[in-house]
Order: structure tokens, then C-alpha cells, then sequence
């Protein structure tokens, strides 16, 4: 892993080293741009750490291991009409082969299920798990009525062009890549994921910050629906280097 801070944030790399119980070494580099010399200095200086680790990396080896150890981030945006019924249905189908290895798929983006949600209740496992769904969309409707936002507003621009009118047309898309499986659990955000199956982690529909938190709650995979391309699809692809 190479991690490069600019230099003056409050966050110091020897800080979230520290905290982390991390230290620089073979399998861990870290410096700053600013003390690189600026942009090109620090490009070259990337280059040329990421060079010295790759003996290291050349030594792993590919090897088979059980399906319960694969958790998925299910992700979706820059929709059009037609994302719910091809790339989320699609993903859908391949969450259902997954579950039933015992595999992990999350599903989160809760402002994004909005409307749809009780598509998503009714295949809860318990009522339980299903009261802590509801009370994760009351919250968010709480959070929108105090600053003054709704819940059911228009999707962004980009998805109005691209056939939607609501967000409620989105949020059907955005549980069907969900699959049909049962839904086992409900996390707050960037909490462990401990169950295996289909489970629901509350986050903003925001891409890159919604991803972080299935990340930290230890999704190893990060699947990302489009209909109409992402730049936060590149972001999230930092995630799965990272994983």
C-alpha cells in the first residue's frame, strides 16, 4: 500500500500511522507531495517506491479460498431508465449465487431506497431487522425536514436526462441489485459487517463516501451499476486496490 498526503492537513500520515498501529515498511510506504518537491516530485517519487515493492508483491500467490470470505459493496448511480431493469437486475441475479455460497453482499445508499424500501422490509428475516430499517429512513427523513430537503425530491440532472423523473423510479433499480434473497441484518455506517448474506448498511447516497463506509465495514469487493457512466466509479476503484 502507498499512501500520499499533500502535507498540511490536520490528519498527519505519521498520526493515522500512529493510531492505526501502523509502521513504514516493504509492504507500507507513505510520503507527503509537499516534501516531495511538489506534483512531479511526487509522482516520481511514487513511481520509484512502487518499483522497490514489487519483488514483494511478485511473491503472492493466487489461492483458492471459500466463498464466505467474499463481501460485496453493491453500488449504483449515473442511472437512465433502463439501469433497473439491465445492469441492477444483473447484479441482482449474480448477488442471489453469491448468498447462496455464503457470500456477503451489502447493500446501502438509504436515501437511494427511498420509496422502495418496503420491497426491502418485507424480506427481512426477522422483525427486528426490519424495525432498524424503518428507523434508519426515519432518521434520514428527520435529517432532510431539518434542513429543509425532501425525500422524495428529483434525482440529479444527469438522471433526469437520462429518463427519470423521481427518485422513487431510481430507488426500484436500486434494490433490485439486491437480489431476492432474505435481508439478515442492518448496520450503521462503517460498522462491521458480521453476517453472512444479504445485509443493509445505512450511508448517504453519495458514491465515494457510501463506498468508504461499506469498505471499513469490510467489503473486499466493490460492484458499481450504471446507466449512464461514473466518475465516481473511478474513485470507488481506489477502494478495491486498496482491499
Amino acid at each position: 500500500m502507498l499512501v500520499v498526503g499533500l502535507g498540511c492537513e490536520t490528519n498527519q500520515i505519521p498520526k493515522l500511522l500512529a493510531t492505526q498501529g501502523l509502521e513504514d515498511s516493504h509492504r507500507l510506504r507513505a510520503f507527503t507531495i509537499q516534501d516531495s518537491g511538489g506534483t512531479t516530485g511526487a509522482i516520481a517519487r511514487g513511481i520509484e517506491l512502487v518499483e522497490h515493492t514489487l519483488p514483494e508483491a511478485d511473491k503472492a500467490r493466487c489461492e483458492p479460498v471459500p466463498a464466505r470470505l467474499l463481501t460485496v459493496g453493491l453500488q449504483c448511480g449515473g442511472s437512465d431508465s433502463y439501469f433497473g431493469i439491465s445492469a441492477d437486475l444483473v447484479l441482482g441475479a449474480a448477488v442471489d449465487l453469491l448468498v447462496a455460497q455464503g457470500s456477503t453482499a451489502v447493500l446501502s445508499e438509504t436515501p437511494e431506497i427511498y420509496g422502495a424500501e418496503h420491497l426491502l422490509m418485507r424480506r427481512a428475516q426477522t422483525p427486528e431487522i426490519g424495525r432498524k430499517l424503518v428507523e434508519r429512513i426515519r432518521w434520514w427523513e428527520a435529517h432532510c425536514a431539518r434542513n429543509g430537503a425532501s425525500m422524495d425530491n428529483n434525482p440529479s440532472a444527469g438522471n433526469k436526462t437520462g429518463g427519470l423523473t423521481t427518485v422513487l423510479e431510481k430507488s426500484l433499480g436500486g434494490i433490485a441489485k439486491a437480489g431476492s434473497t432474505n435481508l439478515v441484518e442492518v448496520y450503521e455506517y462503517a460498522e462491521p459487517v458480521r453476517a453472512h448474506g444479504l445485509v443493509f448498511m445505512d450511508t448517504p447516497g453519495y458514491d465515494p463516501v457510501s463506498a468508504t463506509g461499506q469498505v471499513a465495514g469490510g467489503a473486499n469487493v466493490i460492484c458499481f451499476t450504471t446507466g449512464r457512466g461514473s466518475a465516481g466509479s473511478v474513485r470507488i476503484s481506489v477502494c478495491e486496490a486498496v482491499c
